[in-house]
């Protein structure tokens, strides 16, 4: 699978109700909509988005405050992402679609499919945030991080940051503190993100970090028999595995799941489309043929 030639994208926006969003679209087939993880811009999953649209028709977008999407004119959260996803699948015609997300897009691909699973073929996580129970903090580190957080809801304080992070000499610190608070991993290009993300996105974060620390969601009555597919490493350093899987079971009665064995949570540097495709390309064709 070396050496094959990544499909043409396009790029555009979109206006809807909630916001303009930045969309990337790219492929053909079964409609698939990838929601974003953290601090995403376009460019950071576009190479994911081109593997993916050998199988589906892909749309990616930048997050409301994120990268050339306009924020949301009320606090973000994940309700008001499902809100505009049902608004983008209606705006670009889609009667069905496929979901994918990442990390915090987890939490998002989760909170969509509770608003629509009428509308939803399947959903492809991986190495989802969905439930504070599988974050591996203590309590103690736990309610430190939210009693920080709080203070990030203040036009002030975020400006403050703002300020930290556009100085050479403070955002290594920054970067360290939060390494060492979050227990995030020092191969995520953090200082990178950081240093040219826009104040919009600072109240983003905050808004999204109340969420991971404190979401779960309601288990119905009835598993959903929509096919879910669920990827992540053993070795996750920010989520656990056995965790994720028992809560996705149960909501699923249909999980299909791949352990890996990654040291990381995100990689260092993005997959490239070849990499993708000797890593990946049999396990995503044995899914699409499953939900076949």
């Amino acid at each position: 699978m070396n050496n094959i030639q990544p499909p043409a994208y396009k790029n555009y926006f979109i206006d809807l109700p909630l916001c303009r969003l930045n969309v990337l679209e790219v492929g053909q087939g079964a409609p698939l909509i990838m929601v974003p993880a953290t601090i995403s811009e376009l460019e950071d999953w576009r190479t994911l988005a081109q593997f993916m649209a050998q199988w589906f028709h892909v749309y990616y977008f930048e997050l409301p405050g994120h990268g050339k999407s306009e924020p949301f004119r009320e606090r973000f959260s994940s309700q008001q992402v499902a809100g505009l996803l049902t608004q983008l699948a209606d705006h670009l015609g889609l009667k069905k679609f496929n979901l994918m997300g990442f990390s915090f897009g987890g939490i998002l691909a989760m909170q969509t499919f509770k608003h629509l699973p009428q509308r939803i073929e399947s959903v492809i996580l991986i190495a989802p945030c969905l439930d504070h129970r599988a974050l591996p903090l203590s309590a103690f580190r736990r309610f430190t991080m939210a009693q920080i957080n709080k203070f990030f809801r203040y036009t002030k304080v975020q400006s403050g940051f703002y300020n930290l992070i556009r100085n050479k000499y403070t955002i290594s610190l920054i970067v360290k503190v939060f390494q060492k608070l979050c227990k995030l991993e020092e191969t995520i290009p953090l200082k990178q993100k950081l240093s040219h993300i826009n104040k919009n996105t600072i109240s983003v974060l905050n808004a999204q970090i109340e969420e991971i620390l404190n979401v779960e969601f309601d288990v119905n009555p009835t598993k959903f028999e929509t096919p879910c597919y669920f990827a992540m490493s053993i070795n996750d350093p920010l989520l656990c595995f056995d965790t994720t899987y028992k809560i996705l079971q149960k909501h699923f009665s249909n999980v299909s799941s791949v352990q890996l064995t990654y040291p990381f949570h995100q990689p260092p540097v993005a997959f490239t489309y070849d990499e993708l495709n000797r890593d990946f390309h049999e396990t995503i064709e044995t899914f699409v043929f499953a939900r076949a």
